[in-house]
Parts: structure tokens; sequence; C-alpha cells
């Protein structure tokens, strides 16, 4: 009788370690899992910070090309808006203009120092991703510069272009436009792991004349 007592109370307690250990794995295991998740989770808001981080500079170098296309233009004695101070300065298509949508890009091989094209047939949104928004999407050169040129680089997940927008203001019911201003609008997209943009919005003038 002691005997059968002894052993049932040895099962019993064997019984009761493996189900200690199976929850001591299975807690452990959630651990794991929070903790690869918490990893995964920084690793992809870092990644996040960073794409924003180089969004916003390339953002805001095609605003410093706008400008510096503006500053030539002065030096050259030629009109504000005038895309290439080189050519001719009688031609409509040789003027920024508003509700139209650019690229421009450092230049150094010939001539002048930025190269601007404009967006004839402009597409936006996640839908025109890898399709007709690759008329401004971006690419690395061997020597880590973006660029526009797809020819011999590496094509990146971002694309950015330039708008171009009347400055207006309300005065009563009416709307009117200031002069010799431009709303300028530089916008970097990239999609990877979702759709995600960055925008800078700024007035530029030709504050010579105004």
């Amino acid at each position: 009788m002691k005997y059968s007592i002894y052993l049932s109370s040895l099962k019993n307690t064997g019984g009761f370690s493996i189900i200690e250990v199976l929850v001591g794995i299975f807690i452990f295991s959630l651990g794991l899992v929070s903790v690869f998740m918490l990893i995964t989770s920084s690793l992809n808001l870092n990644e996040l910070n960073k794409n924003k981080i180089l969004a916003s500079n390339l953002a805001r170098e095609q605003i410093e090309l706008f400008r510096n296309i503006r500053d030539t233009n002065y030096q050259t004695l030629h009109n504000w808006n005038q895309i290439n101070p080189q050519w001719e300065y009688s031609r409509p298509e040789h003027f920024f203009s508003t509700g139209s949508y650019y690229t421009l890009e450092n230049n150094f091989s010939w001539g002048f120092s930025v190269t601007t094209n404009r967006i004839l047939d402009f597409w936006e949104g996640p839908w025109e991703v890898g399709r007709r928004m690759k008329d401004y999407q971006l690419y690395r050169d061997p020597e880590g510069v973006y660029t526009y040129i797809s020819s011999g680089n590496t094509p990146t997940y971002f694309y950015r272009f330039l708008e171009i927008l009347p400055v207006e203001y309300s005065e009563g019911w009416a709307t009117k436009v200031i002069p010799n201003a431009f709303r300028i609008i530089s916008k970097v997209i990239w999609y990877k792991r979702g759709y995600h943009q960055m925008e800078i919005d700024t007035i530029v003038t030709d504050w010579r004349r105004i």
C-alpha cells in the first residue's frame, strides 16, 4: 500500500514538472518573440527616419538648385525665371511657368551646372510607382550621387519633382496673383514598406524687381 502511494506521488510530481517545463518554454518563447518584434520595429523605424532625412535633403537640394538658376540669371542679365541662361530668351518654353512640373539636378559635365527637364506627362500616387512616375525616378551612380540618368546607374525607390504654382492672395471676393513670384513645391516620394512623401513648400521671388 505504501509502495503504491509512493509511485503515485512520483507520477504526479513528474507530471507537474513537465507542465512547468512546457509553461516555461512557452513564456520564454513569448519573450523571444517580443524581443524580435521590438528589434524589427526599431530597425524599421530607424530606416524610416533615415529615408525621411534623405528625402528632406533631396527636396532641399532641388529648392537650392532653383535659386541657383535665378541668381545665375541675375548675373548674366537674363529674366529671373529663365530655365537656362545660355538659351535664347525669346521662346516661352525656355521659362519656368506656373502649373508645370520639373526635375532639376546638378550637372558639371558642360555649360550651365543645372539640368532642368519639364515633366510633360505628370502622374503621382501609389498606383503609379514604377509606372508613369518613372519620368522622375532617381538613380544612384557608382559614386553614390543621386541622378535622373538611368543608364549605368542603380535605380532607387525615390522619386523627386518640382511643382511651380502662382502666389495667390485674397482681396475681398477676388483672388489675385502676386507678379514676379512663384510658389515652389519640392516633393520626394518613396515606396518602401508603404507609400511615403516629403514636401517642402516655399516662395521664390524676383527680389531685385519687387
